[in-house]
């Protein structure tokens, strides 16, 4: 039985989003819209897919819930907004049940959350208090278009944000204009990379949602531009919704693309041909950032420049197709839109003439109805003219000749970071607060990627660091200044204001040191991660990543690196509370020993752990490289054909207690024992990634000595070094080898000792999980150094990246028989990492398909 209004007879086709009345509500044409395509996708998220209807339904029936729980309390409610399908059927199951949305960024610290709960008089609402409470068929109230929908939180400092009071009405006429602008159609697959927490990531859901198109949520702090293009094309991504930023992000990737620099800015060839938009929303967009992003995805879609403001919608917007020449330097905001007036005003809202710059005022048929609780505000910004609205932006702007509109800054030198609005004024009242300080200011200064807020603060007791920490607890990340200086005075004029020629220039970095200086393994491969994410040579332990330069995008890859070294999940709340090397090495320490006490609990903590168990297909045996965990090949089988078992097979005693093998023999026999308990005979299907290749090549040896079939061997990446080649070739060839491995960072004495050690008693001494990841991966490189490999006739496929040989003759000296070479981006470890480890599972699937259709022909 149908759990929404019935009073609506489904439709075979779904009209076009209007322009809404004072009747229209967002659940009324999300009805429609169900009733219309009940069987369509809505919604794709990390955690699940939704149709419309399924949508629909769990909205109404979370919303009786939330009417039962609530009776005749009418506050708005506050709810964390994730992407998620959980998380959006709750917000929109809010609006359902008559109340005001509050949506809550969840990467906000938890003070500042409470702040705005209580700054709205709302109630908390999360997701297990829904599980918990009792199916309901509580009437829902009547809702109206000019009943509030949503209160949005401006992105103020201090912990007295602006609360924008937005109805049904104008939440529809925001999505109604993204909808037209973009001519969404059920057709579309929008890609949503904003957080829905955010008024543009909201909208954008809005707008894909109510146009009956099909909505892809992902976090954007969740999301490496590396792994973008692979999402676009595996989601059929027609319109992708995203903050500059992450178009500029995609620039970094160039360097280990295929795109030569002097081909940058031409017409690109159209790769990914689903993805005819791009919108951009919330800070200016660079042309040459919008030529890099083409030539480097191969993406000849148009982009769209779009200027909005919370208050008033879309402002104006600009569309660039690829054949279109792009204007130099930052791109304007544009035209605004059809039923929209933009006039430049001047004190008293006197209109300036073209080419002035003056306050940006929009008039419109709806706005929001003011601020909450800011009466005064809501009258200076707010007024109504000839039964049209108007509403002061805040910001400053020119219109050209053509009609043009050109941003320049904003009235009250608030400034965005990030994307994000922050004002000085009310970082430096923040920083007056922390203990010890007697005086400070907060400037905002130009540099290359847009502004950056610098302070300075008077003290005799707080330090850099102290500071720091206290802004961190009080503020959100991005209005935390990227430079904190301690002066012994602030300077001011005349008049008591500061005086800024004479401030001191926070430009210089922390004193780097040695790698010697770092404690441990954990410590030196953060700072691997850290020093090539933020571009340094070297990097002190306790030198804080803000001061060193990490914009926002460089503390998402870190944590994005930190994930795929170390196999344990870092937050960014958790890495903004740890700045610095050796803090964030403790870190990482808790969590590996917490998931070592995990997998000794398990029965999966030997040499054969299972990575997916079940499946029709025959089981495929992964031998790990040099030190490397069984769970670091997840990702591989992730990617793999799903009806196929995988295990990933690891080095004795990595996991469990017990003596290591030292040579690829003993260790390649153990291996054949263990994949014959779980499959008795052949044909055995064996994959080895680096030395586990060299070790699946002798596993393969004594398979076939002993009566058994090898039906694949699929080699990931072993260095065919000379040493390898001569060894094969009993130096009788000149044939291209791999370059020669570079040597192990020669560490301080203390750590030379402990590294002796840790070798030495491997498997036996439970030494910290990255020292034993260590060891055991110089155990491994010292067998293959002793090993003698011998040629094997069986049909093998080699994959390689540019840090191997691709020769055909070297690789014929070790496989002489049925040879297939392929070739993928990327170094020896980002293979089994994301992105290049879906095309390594590409070709493992389609080695193995291979070989099932010649079994086919044989029995023919």
């Amino acid at each position: 039985m149908s759990l929404h209004p019935t009073d609506t007879s489904p439709h075979s086709d779904l009209a076009p989003m209007c322009k809404p009345d004072l009747r229209d509500t967002l659940l009324d044409r999300l009805c429609e819209v169900a009733h219309a395509l009940p069987d369509a996708t809505a919604l794709v998220a990390d955690d699940g897919v939704l149709t419309f209807d399924q949508l629909l339904h769990r909205t109404y029936a979370v919303a009786r819930k939330i009417a039962h729980l609530t009776q005749v309390d009418r506050s708005p409610i506050a709810v964390d907004g994730r992407n998620t399908t959980e998380s959006i059927t709750l917000m929109l199951a809010v609006i359902a049940s008559g109340h005001s949305l509050v949506p809550l960024d969840s990467n906000l610290p938890e003070a500042r959350r409470r702040h705005i709960v209580e700054q709205a008089a709302a109630l908390r609402m999360d997701t297990a208090d829904i599980s918990d409470a009792e199916d309901s068929a509580a009437p829902l109230p009547t809702v109206t278009g000019d009943q509030v929908a949503m209160i949005a939180f401006t992105s103020g400092s201090t912990g007295v944000p602006k609360g924008v009071l937005l109805s049904h009405r104008m939440c529809l006429s925001k999505a109604y204009e993204v909808s037209s602008a973009l001519a969404l159609r059920p057709r579309d697959r929008v890609g949503n990379v904003l957080p829905v927490s955010f008024g543009a990531g909201i909208n954008t859901l809005f707008a894909g949602l109510l146009s009956g198109a099909q909505v892809h949520c992902r976090d954007p702090r969740a999301v490496h531009a590396d792994q973008l293009a692979a999402w676009i094309e595996r989601c059929s991504i027609t319109t992708l919704h995203c903050s500059p930023s992450l178009v500029s992000s995609v620039r970094t990737t160039l360097a280990t693309s295929n795109v030569p620099p002097s081909l940058v800015g031409g017409v690109p060839e159209n790769t990914i041909p689903s993805l005819r938009v791009v919108t951009t929303y919330g800070e200016a967009l660079h042309s040459s950032d919008v030529r890099f992003f083409r030539s480097v995805l191969g993406s000849d879609s148009t982009f769209v420049n779009w200027y909005a403001t919370t208050e008033s919608g879309v402002v104006a917007y600009n569309s660039y197709s690829a054949d279109q020449a792009l204007p130099h330097g930052f791109i304007p905001a544009g035209h605004s839109p059809h039923g929209k007036i933009v006039e430049i005003v001047g004190v008293g809202g006197r209109t300036r003439k073209l080419g002035e710059i003056g306050e940006i005022r929009i008039s419109s048929p709806v706005s929001a109805d003011g601020y909450l609780g800011l009466e005064e505000l809501t009258h200076s910004r707010f007024s109504t003219h000839d039964a049209t609205r108007r509403y002061l932006t805040g910001d400053l702007g020119r219109i050209d000749r053509f009609g043009v509109l050109h941003l320049v800054g904003r009235v009250d030198d608030v400034i965005k970071v990030s994307g994000y609005l922050v004002e000085p004024t009310e970082v430096e009242a923040t920083l007056r607060t922390v203990d010890g300080v007697d005086d400070a200011t907060v400037v905002a200064r130009d540099v290359e990627s847009g502004k950056e807020l610098v302070a300075y603060f008077v003290s005799e007791r707080s330090s850099v660091a102290a500071v720091r920490d206290a802004l961190r607890r009080d503020l959100p990340e991005w209005t935390v200044p990227t430079h904190i200086t301690r002066v012994d005075r602030i300077d001011r004029n005349e008049r008591g204001k500061v005086d800024r020629s004479r401030l001191f220039d926070s430009e210089v970095l922390p004193e780097s040191a040695s790698d010697n200086t770092f404690d441990g393994t954990t410590e030196r491969w953060i700072a691997d991660i850290v020093q090539q994410e933020i571009g340094l040579e070297e990097i002190d332990r306790d030198a804080d990543f803000a001061e060193l330069g990490a914009t926002s995008l460089a503390l998402t890859t870190i944590v994005v690196g930190l994930r795929q070294s170390f196999h344990v999940e870092i937050s960014t709340e958790e890495l903004a509370q740890a700045m610095n090397i050796r803090s964030l090495a403790r870190t990482v320490d808790v969590k590996l020993a917490d998931a070592d006490l995990d997998t000794a609990r398990s029965s999966h903590d030997g040499v054969l752990v299972p990575l997916r168990s079940e499946g029709s297909a025959a089981p495929l045996f992964v031998i790990a490289g040099a030190g490397v965990p069984a769970v670091g090949l997840i990702p591989l089988a992730n990617h793999l054909d799903h009806d196929r078992p995988v295990y990933a097979i690891q080095a004795k005693g990595l996991g469990r207690r017990a003596l290591p093998d030292r040579s690829i023999g003993r260790a390649a026999r153990r291996y054949v024992r263990e994949i014959r308990r779980i499959q008795p005979q052949g044909p055995y299907l064996l994959v080895g990634h680096s030395l586990g290749a060299w070790i699946a090549l002798e596993m393969a040896r004594i398979l076939e000595s002993g009566g058994d079939i090898v039906a694949e061997l699929i080699l990931l990446d072993p260095r065919l070094y000379r040493t390898m080649l001569d060894k094969l070739s009993e130096g009788n060839t000149d044939f291209e080898a791999a370059p020669d491995r570079a040597p192990l960072r020669k560490p301080c004495l203390p750590a030379l000792a402990r590294r002796a050690v840790s070798v030495a008693l491997a498997g036996l001494v439970r030494f910290p999980t990255t020292e034993r990841w260590l060891a055991f991966g110089i155990i491994g490189y010292r067998a293959l150094d002793a090993h003698r490999p011998k040629p094997w006739s069986g049909p093998v496929t080699v994959v390689v990246t540019g840090e191997n040989t691709s020769d055909r003759r070297s690789w014929e000296t070790l496989a002489n028989g049925n040879l297939v070479i392929r070739e993928v981006p990327g170094n020896h470890i980002d293979m089994v990492r994301e992105p290049i480890v879906a095309r390594v599972a590409d070709i493992i699937d389609d080695a193995l398909h291979r070989r099932r259709r010649r079994e086919r022909t044989d029995h023919r």
